[in-house]
């Protein structure tokens, strides 16, 4: 028995360094394969990078900003590394091919002189020695890779794990700002731990070196718990095979300096309009540039020609998200111009300290579907309330039970209910059906119409707000939710105009241009 398990290890072994001598052509199969699908995954980030600027909210904003740079880092990783994983291992095989032609290198029918020879002779030493180092250095840039990848991906489990715990206890302990304690306890331990076993893995195991039964104890179980949330353990082994080796050992701590270099050059851009005002929105005189320009972004008919533009000339299209206010042309040619005004996540809690009776279509912040039924529209809930409760009482008439003082009460509503009872409770129903349309109708209309008080809108400097004829929408352009407002330019004159919507204390400024036809 114990001689069939050394066989079979054996065997194993055998059988790892055969493969082990022909992993080239899997690197080269894996590089390609892995290069095409890293092309093919930028139209997956960007989709869910419009997901993070559109519809995340601030709790898991950091967190999913950071996800998704974390993506576009690893698909910069690993197109410039398994880039150069290509063309060294095509090198290494075209060295290959020269050496079944030309043999080893002949130093000495070079004729160059003795200290030359000496030279070349101490730095490559044999041609097959510098195959076994292009061999050695492909293989390693491959599982470097791999490496690079994985340390990113556990770093964001080491934030995700922390964000579902932190959102899990504010949506089930239902925390509220006396206790917001807590969340902050929470991570202060939390990540203070993790630096240590960051310094650790830094320092390729400091802690682990330490001989004190009790510390390394201790260390052992805050070790184990964040290699399981991290989901380091997954490449500890390839980790470890890393670092035992001198000549891999340097190319581990050269990772932080090279994803740094890599990110670093890959931020050069060139640019040549010295005196060409910005378009970025992040601009601190943003509005006042867009006042003077006319910048795509704030217009849906230039936006889609910029989409269109970019789709015929065979490039991905990058979408920019609406910022704040977009209008639907530039040059009007017709009397209908179209207003949308983008709901933030700040106009939460504007709309909250209003100080009327608003309560929320739904409860904010991040959920689960199983969560869904947690908060109710407690208007809403009183009606129906009501309703059951009037159902009920018709059904202990119908039973002739024994009526509460409370369905006394509630009878002298009815007066005589001597007649047929079935047929009060079909216009319980139907009142009630009544009464909560019109509970809704009446509460999307205040909804809009306190959303509407938060922004001031002036076209010329005159405020046109009390002309808008405004509804709620889901703009194409990247889904953003907001108020589609229509106004009539009859009045104004052929020629520049500037719609300006303030709202936050945030100014938009769009200039917009009115035209005769077929002008």
């Amino acid at each position: 028995m114990e001689q069939d398990i050394i066989n079979k290890k054996n065997f194993f072994s055998e059988w790892l360094e055969k493969l082990q001598q022909e992993s080239w052509q899997l690197e080269l199969l894996i590089s390609g394969l892995a290069l095409f699908g890293i092309y093919e995954s930028e139209g997956l980030i960007l989709s869910l990078q419009y997901y993070h600027e559109v519809n995340s909210v601030s709790s898991i904003d950091f967190h999913l900003g950071t996800f998704v740079a974390l993506l576009w880092a690893s698909r910069l990783i690993f197109l410039v590394n398994l880039l150069f994983h290509i063309v060294i291992r095509g090198f290494w095989i075209g060295a290959i091919g020269l050496r079944y032609v030309s043999g080893d290198i002949d130093f000495d029918n070079l004729n160059y002189s003795e200290r030359f020879t000496r030279f070349y002779k101490k730095k490559i030493g044999s041609y097959d020695e510098y195959i076994e180092k292009l061999e050695k250095f492909s293989s390693i840039l491959f599982s470097f890779t791999f490496l690079l990848f994985f340390m990113l991906l556990s770093f964001f489990a080491f934030n995700l794990f922390f964000v579902i715990i932190i959102n899990a206890l504010e949506s089930f302990l239902d925390l509220r700002e006396e206790s917001s304690g807590i969340p902050i306890v929470f991570g202060i331990l939390y990540y203070g731990m993790g630096f240590i076993v960051f310094i650790d893995f830094l320092t390729l195991g400091a802690f682990k070196k330490i001989e004190d039964k009790l510390v390394s104890g201790i260390y052992l179980w805050i070790y184990r718990f964040f290699s399981a949330i991290s989901l380091s353990f997954f490449f500890r082994p390839l980790l470890l095979n890393f670092i035992d080796n001198k000549y891999t050992r340097k190319l581990f701590f050269l990772a932080l300096p090279y994803t740094v270099m890599l990110f670093t050059l890959s931020g050069f851009y060139s640019e040549r309009y010295d005196y060409f005002p910005s378009f970025d929105l992040g601009d601190s005189y943003q509005s006042h540039i867009s006042e003077a320009s006319i910048n795509y972004v704030n217009y849906d008919d230039l936006r889609r020609e910029h989409y269109m533009t970019l789709e015929a000339l065979g490039k991905r299209v990058s979408r920019t998200k609406i910022s704040r206010a977009s209008i639907n042309h530039y040059e009007f040619d017709h009397n209908n111009l179209s207003l949308f005004i983008e709901y933030r996540e700040d106009d939460n809690d504007l709309l909250d300290s209003l100080g009327i009776s608003l309560d929320p279509f739904r409860k904010g912040g991040l959920r689960h579907k199983i969560m869904d039924e947690s908060h109710k529209d407690e208007g809403m809930a009183e009606l129906i309330k009501q309703e059951v409760s009037e159902i009920k009482l018709i059904n202990k008439l119908l039973r002739k039970d024994e009526l509460t003082q409370e369905d006394s009460a509630l009878l002298k509503r009815y007066g005589d209910l001597d007649g047929d009872l079935s047929g009060v409770k079909s216009s319980i129903r139907s009142h009630y059906a009544i009464e909560r349309n019109d509970y809704m109708k009446d509460k999307i209309k205040l909804v809009k119409s306190e959303f509407l008080k938060l922004a001031e809108i002036t076209i010329d400097q005159e405020d046109v707000k009390d002309d808008l004829e405004c509804k709620f929408y889901i703009h194409p352009n990247m889904l953003e939710k907001g108020i589609l407002c229509h106004y009539n330019l009859d009045t104004l004159a052929y020629g520049e105009h500037l719609i300006r919507v303030m709202k936050n204390n945030r100014v938009r400024r769009i200039p917009f241009r009115k035209i005769k036809q077929n002008q």
